[in-house]
């Protein structure tokens, strides 16, 4: 019968070649061993083949067979070890070679093959091992060197990751008392639709550049950046931030901000055109959130949104809180039913020339379920982000009408005004869902009076002008809100018709800023009066904030000093009160 050992090959090893052979691969395992151990950089895998090596060679100077399956044994290590810390490549190799050194064993005890057939193995495993060695250090040269362009991006700054470092070794050395101050470069929007994001990027280097020059305290800490040193870190897009000790100078971060700030204002010369940007900056006190590096980042991040009207914006923990009541009311916006919840308060605007009341303001409040009775300010942007923009504008007017309606019964004609976000009543559906509310409640010209924000007349185009212009053609008077807080509005109200103008109560809270700010508002209002618009001022509370506005001459005031927002649904009897009482 044919039988394996039949093989020549197999038959002259068995004459006298397996000592040759033996010397051989015990050549190779040297050598192989060596070689996987120098260019391996894990320790574990080093001291894995250091102990598979000295159990070959174990394996080709005993001929015994326990001495092969314990060599078994360290392949397999080499399986699990690969099974957790290496790639599929490594484990293949791994695999293969079991599967091998299980055939050679096998026939080492059926058929009696040299036990040198066995570890012959170890020389295909050190092979593969060197092939796959050589490949994951190419690799990992790439991911280095794209680490290494990634920390050093185009503003040659360090990123996220480098500032991470710095900020845990100074705060291992120096505990004390720090900020982590965050900047947040603003009005890059249009410069890249207007000009093209090769100016924008040609703005953001000349931005970072000033950065950088009001940094120069020792005190800011250093941020390895190659082989240099950097005191401000990019973290992509326009957000900056740097870290410095209080140690020496209590409000230094103040001072920084202050000379970054004021250096931004300044205009850019690029590319032979003058371009003016803006900044606005946070800082979290560095013992915030237990000092870890990534949760003052956050935080810094959610008090640039939290106040995004402020330029400088200290963060605090009631942001978390706020933050958190915004989410639940997020929840609850996408299940809440108008009519149970949400309710109309008034308040009345008054005349100078009669103290009589002009129209009354209709204002929003929510009968929040857990944080009580919200005014319209701390959920309208809640609105916004739900998308209930639209179906709560509808509601509101619907509501003005029933309750202008009621009024009319009982002999009562009282304009009302409403508040709407802004977009949506440029848009035909609006238009058309006011004018079928105007005939289905009988509403004449004049009844119900739109109050918008200021900001919308910034960016309308000759369609918002003319959906403006609808508006007022199916009988709706308009209003425009917090007027003088945005100084661009000026350009734009005069290709509009407005029936009233309301000054903002920033201003109004001025008064006592006489003389250059009293002849500001003056041209204000003279200017709207020029255009047949009544001036109203908001935020009046004292007396003499009402001896204020009268003798800017404007048309009517509106708050607290004459009542405070009241529900709509005493309206009737508080205003039959109030003729009886003037």
């Amino acid at each position: 019968m044919w039988s394996v050992t039949a093989i020549p090959v197999l038959n002259g090893l068995q004459q006298g070649f397996i000592p040759l052979l033996a010397a051989l691969l015990a050549g190779v395992i040297l050598m192989g061993s060596m070689a996987v151990i120098v260019l391996s950089k894990k320790p574990r895998l080093r001291i894995l083949h250091a102990v598979t090596a000295g159990i070959g060679l174990a394996a080709l100077a005993m001929n015994t067979d326990w001495v092969q399956y314990v060599f078994g044994l360290t392949l397999i290590l080499h399986i699990m070890y690969n099974l957790r810390y290496s790639e599929g490549a490594h484990l293949v190799l791994s695999c293969v070679c079991a599967l091998i050194f299980i055939m050679l064993l096998g026939g080492h005890i059926v058929w009696s093959w040299p036990h040198v057939l066995s570890v012959a193995v170890l020389g295909l495993l050190y092979i593969g091992q060197l092939c796959l060695l050589g490949n994951d250090e190419e690799v990992e040269t790439v991911q280095s060197e794209a680490a290494s362009d990634q920390a050093h991006d185009v503003l040659g700054l360090p990123d996220r990751a480098s500032l991470r470092a710095a900020f845990n070794e100074f705060r291992t050395l120096d505990p004390g008392p720090a900020m982590l101050v965050m900047i947040r470069l603003e009005g890059f929007e249009q410069v890249n639709l207007h000009l093209g994001r090769e100016f924008g990027d040609l703005l953001l280097a000349q931005s970072a550049n000033r950065i950088k020059q009001q940094l120069h305290s020792h005190d800011v800490i250093a941020i390895a950046n190659g082989n240099d040193m950097a005191r401000v870190a990019h973290l992509g897009g326009l957000h900056f931030v740097f870290v410095c000790g209080l140690s020496n100078q209590k409000h230094l971060h103040e001072q920084l901000i202050d000379d970054i700030l004021r250096s931004t204002l300044k205009p850019f010369n690029v590319g032979n055109c003058t371009l003016e940007v803006s900044a606005r900056a946070s800082y979290v006190n560095c013992d915030e959130e237990l000092g870890q590096f990534d949760n003052l980042l956050t935080c810094g991040f959610l008090a640039l949104d939290s106040q995004p009207n402020r330029a400088v914006c200290a963060y605090q923990q009631q942001m978390q809180i706020t933050k958190l009541e915004q989410q639940a009311r997020l929840a609850e916006l996408a299940h809440i039913d108008f009519r149970s919840e949400f309710e109309l308060y008034f308040q009345p605007v008054i005349r100078h020339q009669d103290n009589e009341i002009e129209f009354l303001e209709l204002l929003l409040r929510w009968q929040h379920p857990k944080q009580g009775i919200l005014a319209a300010g701390r959920f309208i942007d809640d609105i916004r982000l739900a998308g209930l923009a639209v179906p709560v504008a509808h509601y509101v007017i619907e509501r003005a009408a029933e309750i202008a309606m009621a009024l009319r019964m009982d002999n009562i004609h009282m304009p009302l005004s409403v508040n709407v976000f802004g977009p949506e009543m440029l848009h035909e559906e609006f238009i058309e869902f006011l004018d079928r509310i105007l005939l289905e409640h009988h509403l004449l010209p004049g009844d119900l009076i739109i109050e918008c924000p200021s900001a919308l007349f910034m960016s309308l185009d000759a369609q918002g002008v003319a959906m403006v212009a609808r508006l007022r053609s199916i009988g709706v008077r308009l209003c425009v809100d917090g007027f003088g807080e945005a100084p661009l509005i000026l350009a734009k109200l005069p290709k509009l018709s407005v029936d009233y103008v309301k000054v903002g109560r920033s201003l109004t809270a001025e008064h006592q800023q006489q003389g250059q700010f009293k002849s500001v508002v003056r041209g204000m209002v003279e200017m709207q009066q020029q255009l047949n618009s009544k001036v109203i001022c908001e935020g009046v509370e004292t007396q003499e904030q009402l001896n204020f506005v009268q003798s800017l001459e404007t048309f009517a005031a509106q708050g607290y000093f004459f009542a405070r927002p009241l529900s709509s649904v005493g309206m009737i009897s508080w205003l039959k009160q109030w003729k009886l009482e003037h």
